[in-house]
């Protein structure tokens, strides 16, 4: 993104303001955010202690510091933390509002007035950088009872680089919330067994989950070659390819189209749908085409499944033996051989199955387990099948 270029007094350094405007966004992909930008900001302005403070507008005023100074271990941040938020903020600021607090003048600052000794904080600029849900975020500089005063033009410099916060902080949360929404996208993906796969017209791919990866390296239904994605039975790949080309075409690409295909290391036949996707470009910008490729790998609900099955209906053993046989496709009798039952058994254990499950056919059983609720209750993807 463009960066706005703002002016400052000729006594403080461009190199150290390029520093800093630097430091600020790359705290956008870093895990520990701030420290070294808030750092870089203390020196900049000259103060003992710099931080960044989000207080929660909230009965118990609970506030969060990241700070930076020759005292701001995780302990002294930490018992600053604990202190009322009204305390180490006494005025309401709207955003972009600056403050100048001197600590020697506030009356009701008895519960950190030896913190402020301790510290040697006697005059502290705020800044409100934004307020987001009920949270207030500020940016602090404090100097000591031997320092000099903050001018008009340290107010308008911190005014200032609290908005390249400000924008770094909206980055940062937009990030933050994609991974999530990413993450929990892609465990979805490997709880339902599906390999999600993205192929670019330069041939180019992206494993889009771990079941992907998974899949590529066992070889299952497809395999990557020196010529690219590939099935792994050459019968099925000239229908792939062919579906492949038909998502990809630029001019007049291909909706959705779905396939079997041998999962090539057994009897099964995996089923398989490959997609036109337009999307920006990364480099360019401009409007592109890819496919995007899912497989479905593994079994609806299989053995690995019937410890989830107990805890999820509170299914006995038997139970969830008997709900996995007939989610694979088995009929009641083919499970009945598999597992040495009589046929009176089994439907006893159906009757129970239908109480916890909250149904009252073996059809809505079976739709109930294969497609719904199992595969989602999986915490993590399983061994492929």
């Amino acid at each position: 993104m463009a960066v706005a270029q703002l002016k400052f007094p000729a006594s403080q350094s461009s190199i150290s303001y390029d520093a800093l405007i630097s430091a600020i966004y790359r705290s956008v992909d870093d895990d520990d955010a701030w420290p070294e930008a808030l750092d870089i900001l203390r020196g900049y302005l000259g103060a003992n202690v710099a931080c960044l403070r989000i207080a929660q507008q909230s009965k118990t005023h609970r506030q969060y510091l990241f700070a930076s100074g020759p005292h701001a271990t995780e302990d002294s941040i930490r018992e600053w933390e604990q202190i009322n938020s009204r305390e180490l903020l006494p005025q309401d600021l709207k955003p972009g509002e600056t403050t100048v607090i001197d600590w020697r003048l506030v009356s009701n600052a008895v519960q950190c007035s030896k913190l402020l000794q301790r510290y040697d904080i006697a005059v502290t600029a705020t800044v409100c950088v934004d307020v987001i849900d009920d949270a207030q975020y500020t940016l602090n500089c404090s100097r000591g009872f031997e320092d000099s005063e903050f001018r008009s033009a340290d107010l308008d410099s911190f005014r200032q680089i609290a908005e390249h916060f400000r924008r770094a902080m909206a980055l940062r949360r937009q990030n933050m919330q994609s991974k999530v929404v990413s993450q929990f996208q892609t465990e979805a993906l490997d709880s339902l067994g599906i390999a999600a796969i993205l192929i670019n017209r330069a041939g180019g791919h992206v494993l889009l989950n771990q079941t992907a990866q998974d899949a590529l390296d066992e070889g299952v239904g497809l395999e990557l070659t020196a010529r690219g994605l590939r099935a792994v039975d050459r019968t099925d790949d000239g229908a792939f390819q062919q579906a492949l080309r038909a998502a990809l075409c630029e001019k007049e690409p291909a909706g959705s189209r779905a396939m079997l295909i041998n999962s090539g290391d057994d009897d099964r036949r995996l089923h398989l749908v490959v997609s036109s996707r337009r999307h920006s470009s990364i480099i360019s910008g401009e409007t592109e085409t890819s496919a995007l490729i899912f497989l479905r790998v593994k079994e609806i609900v299989g053995d690995a499944d019937k410890k989830l099955l107990q805890q999820l209906f509170s299914f006995t053993a038997t139970e969830a033996n008997l709900a996995v046989g007939l989610a694979k496709g088995l009929c009641l009798k083919d499970v009945e051989s598999q597992l040495n039952i009589r046929h009176n058994t089994a439907r006893a254990h159906l009757r129970s199955m239908f109480a916890k499950a909250d149904v009252s056919r073996q059809a809505q059983l079976v739709s109930l387990l294969a497609n719904s609720l199992v595969p989602l209750g999986r915490m993590s993807s399983t061994p492929l099948q």
